[in-house]
């Protein structure tokens, strides 16, 4: 499995020369990001790694509710036990239990799961489950055969729910059996049991999430080797014939392996970790050999009383065995006694620069490195280039965390002015030789020539979604700022793009400006060709707490202003946005929102604990974040009750201090507020030249795809230009003016947007053309050469694997003429078969 530090180890990337068409630019001008390189001492949160938010869910017959929570890492606590006949039995009043009946897992179970992992991915949360039979203790939880809990993990693997998730699935323990699906004290925790749930489990998890295990003898177990060999490198190494014969037999390598990690609850807690190692040394090294590809966490023991009694915690044991088993994840009960404790030289270990952390308490530390870490130690870029030019960009990653990202990883390089961004997919080629804790890369991308001069933001984002370069998907899917890593660098962190800042280049007029639009990378591993339009992610709103830009929260969406205090609103297509300022010197801040609808009122509030109070039903997808004086709400229409357009009769926000008596800190009130009726579009409002009688498309990109449209030209309605795209079939000085489009949701909301102002054209020699329907090749005939050519494109995929785009086969006119059927479904051989039956006699149209 491909990691992080695998795909950006690329110093040697650098391009000797670029294509022909793209502006040469010199070495030397070259400007340092002005980014500050010391590591901050802040806590945080990335996706799939460091604190775990655990949700324990309880599941019954017809009964499972749906979740929706917070944080980088959701770890779901599944009880199932209410389908066992271990648990569903009944108890006498001599204690003796009477087992119950087995059930197979219902479609209410699925449906809810689904639903909560929809709720979890626009949540932004990277998910961890782990299936059990108990949650209070229970022995013997499991049902009355094996085979039945086989059944429950085929029905798991059967419903696609893992594998529709896999995305965001960071790792499954493989749990079920035992006390707590902890794998002791049931009827199925011998290692031989355990040993066949794991190859079990390992069919049900679609690969690469990894699959952990309680203890490691399972693994030992499921190899078919003892517990004692687990630490021999032979047996996760390829049979590449080195062995002698004596030992070749012991070479048992399982593809498998690097998906196979251990979840360990007992951590720290005593010498043995409370019986989850047999022998510490040999059972670390085999982590250490397997956590480059898979998860080791799990929870620190609560008995800190028992585990001082060993010398297992003391930070000059603990801190260096964290980086040697690639801790990633934890509960949040780090001892408070590493408090106690002043992280300094004594305790550092490795190579990785910790010096930041030089005094802090040694809780701290551990904290904040749990996962992976990356600090910007050195970033430069080109200072200036004209339209059309290059971007180089040079820069050195240092992962100061205990662990490595496991998943893979997507990484974006953004452009970024007044709210406008250009997103360019780049892929870094792979180089073993390269260090897994510091890292050099080097990048050259090309600038579009329509571009617009000033000083453009350099951000790259790296995200463990790797299927965000499937371009199938559409492209707002691609740009928008979910699950982004953040570097901890003070200052860079953009939390609306969910990318990191790398300094400014300063685009100046070329003077001939063409008809590029594109932003992409011309490194040696991606194909240059263009990849993205600018789009803009202003109307985004980012529940965090703080003005994410400075165009987040705008005067139009101002509704109060009191002194120093202000009350704004704004909404898109499912939630009420609310933000407000006030004074905040509160040690624990209590956040409250309180409406009238119907003269009925609603109260939530978010304490600085972690409570959550609604007075209603349930809160799911609200969110709460309160920083500096700004405090953002997100409420979903389904919970606030009204939609857009509607009038709250009352709307307060008001700051309290719990552990001041709960004293009124700030407090914002506003009558009649009406919900504003807004429609997010990701695309940004542009001047273009285009080429010249040369078929050109416009688009517009919005979330949802229930959407009417209606497109115009300055101002007035285009006949029969109705859907998400409209191309010009042959430009000419007509066309040139401002394109707008307006959109129509399945609600009735409607808005009118500006999409692009065509002001002239470029140089570019004009393609072939022709109206002729069937006319694939432009040679303004329809012969058996049409059906040929949309053959040839389909058995000839572009890069990305797509039929039917072959540039080399087609022509964007022969696109839309050899579509002979209407656009369904887009170009398919029924399109050439279409019109050999019209050679033929056998129709006289196309539809």
């Amino acid at each position: 499995m491909k990691k992080l530090f695998s795909l950006i180890a690329s110093a040697a990337l650098m391009l000797t020369s670029a294509p022909p068409h793209i502006r040469a630019h010199s070495s030397e001008n070259m400007t340092d990001s002005g980014i500050n390189y010391t590591e901050t001492v802040e806590t945080i949160q990335n996706p799939g790694a460091g604190y775990t938010t655990t949700v324990w869910a309880v599941c019954r017959p017809g009964d499972t509710r749906v979740y929706s929570p917070t944080g980088s890492l959701v770890l779901f606590f599944i009880d199932i036990g209410a389908f066992s006949s271990g648990v569903n039995g009944t108890t006498d009043e001599d204690g003796t239990y009477t087992e119950g009946t087995d059930y197979d897992l219902d479609d209410t179970f699925f449906d809810a799961w689904r639903a909560t992992f929809r709720n979890c991915r626009k949540n932004g949360c990277m998910v961890a489950v782990r299936f059990r039979y108990d949650a209070e203790g229970k022995a013997d939880p499991e049902p009355a055969t094996f085979d039945k809990v086989l059944d429950h993990i085929r029905q798991i693997q059967d419903s696609r729910l893992l594998y529709d998730n896999r995305d965001i699935l960071a790792f499954v323990e493989s749990g079920f059996v035992g006390k707590w699906g902890e794998q002791h004290g049931g009827k199925y925790t011998t290692v031989e049991y355990k040993a066949k749930l794991l190859e079990a489990m390992l069919k049900a998890v679609p690969a690469p999430p990894p699959v952990t295990v309680r203890t490691p003898d399972t693994f030992a177990k499921f190899l078919g080797i003892d517990r004692s060999e687990l630490d021999d490198p032979r047996y996760y190494t390829p049979n590449n014939g080195s062995l002698s014969s004596d030992t070749e037999e012991k070479n048992v390598y399982i593809p498998e392996f690097d998906r196979v990690g251990l979840y360990n609850d007992g951590y720290m807690g005593s010498s043995s970790d409370l019986g989850t190692y047999a022998d510490r040394t040999a059972e670390t090294n085999w982590l250490n050999m397997v956590t480059q590809h898979t998860y080791f966490g799990g929870e620190f023991s609560g008995n800190i009383e028992y585990a001082t009694q060993f010398d297992t915690y003391l930070p000059e044991n603990a801190i260096p065995e964290m980086y040697k088993t690639r801790l990633s994840y934890i509960n949040g009960n780090i001892f408070p006694l590493y408090n106690d404790y002043i992280f300094g030289k004594e305790y550092d270990t490795g190579n990785k620069d910790n010096t930041a952390y030089y005094g802090q308490t040694v809780f701290r530390f551990i904290r904040d490195h749990i996962g992976y870490r990356y600090v910007i130690r050195k970033a430069e870029n080109t200072a200036g280039s004209e339209q059309g030019g290059t971007l180089t960009l040079k820069f050195d990653l240092e992962n100061t965390g205990f662990a490595d990202p496991v998943f893979d990883t997507a990484a974006h390089i953004i452009l970024e002015k007044d709210g406008v961004i250009y997103a360019a997919p780049v892929r870094f080629k792979d180089n073993d030789k390269q260090s897994q804790d510091r890292i050099s890369c080097v990048l050259q991308l090309h600038i579009p020539d329509c571009i617009d001069t000033g000083d453009w933001n350099i951000y790259l984002r790296l995200s463990p979604l790797a299927s965000l370069f499937d371009t199938k998907k559409e492209v707002t899917e691609q740009i928008l700022p979910r699950y982004g890593i953040r570097f901890a660098n003070e200052g860079v962190w953009n939390s609306q793009l969910g990318a990191n800042y790398l300094g400014r280049i300063k685009i100046t007029d070329a003077h001939t400006v063409g008809t590029e639009n594109g932003f992409y990378s011309i490194s040696p591993c991606m194909n240059y060709e263009p990849y993205t339009r600018p789009y803009t992610l202003d109307c985004s709103t980012v529940t965090d707490g703080k003005l994410s830009t400075p165009r987040e929260w705008q005067e139009k969406d101002l509704i109060l202003t009191k002194g120093e205090q202000t009350l704004s609103v704004k909404a898109d297509e499912e939630a009420l946005y609310v933000m407000a300022k006030l004074p905040n010197d509160a040690a624990a801040p209590v956040c409250n929102l309180e409406w009238y609808s119907g003269g009925e009122r609603s109260w939530l509030y978010y304490a600085s604990n972690g409570y959550v109070y609604f007075n209603r039903d349930s809160y799911a997808g609200c969110r709460c974040e309160c920083s500096n004086g700004i405090v953002e709400f997100r409420v979903p229409f389904e919970v606030l009750g009204l939609g857009p357009g509607e009038n709250i009769e009352s709307l307060r926000v008001f700051l309290q201090d719990s552990s001041d008596s709960w004293k009124l800190l700030g407090d914002m009130t506003s009558k009649n507020v009406l919900i504003p009726s807004e429609l997010t579009v990701y695309s940004a409002h542009h001047s273009i030249r285009i080429p010249e009688n040369a078929p050109f498309t416009l688009s517009v990109s919005v979330p949802k795809n229930d959407m009417q449209y209606l497109w115009y030209l300055n101002g007035s309605p285009i006949d029969g230009a109705d859907r998400r795209e409209y191309t010009i079939i042959s430009p000419d000085s007509s066309c040139t003016g401002t394109y707008s489009v307006q959109l129509t949701n399945a609600e009735g909301v409607r808005s009118m947007v500006k999409i692009a102002d065509i002001v002239g054209f470029g140089d570019e020699t004009p393609t072939k053309y022709s109206e002729l329907r069937g006319d694939t090749n432009c040679d303004n005939n329809v012969d058996l050469s049409d059906a040929i050519l949309i053959m040839q494109a389909l058995s000839n995929p572009n890069k990305y694997g797509e039929n039917g785009t072959d540039s080399n086969h087609l022509t964007h006119q022969g696109r839309i003429n050899g579509d002979v059927q209407g656009g369904r479904d887009g170009l398919t051989g029924d399109d050439a078969v279409e019109i050999q039956r019209f050679l033929i006699g056998l129709t006289d149209k196309f539809e």
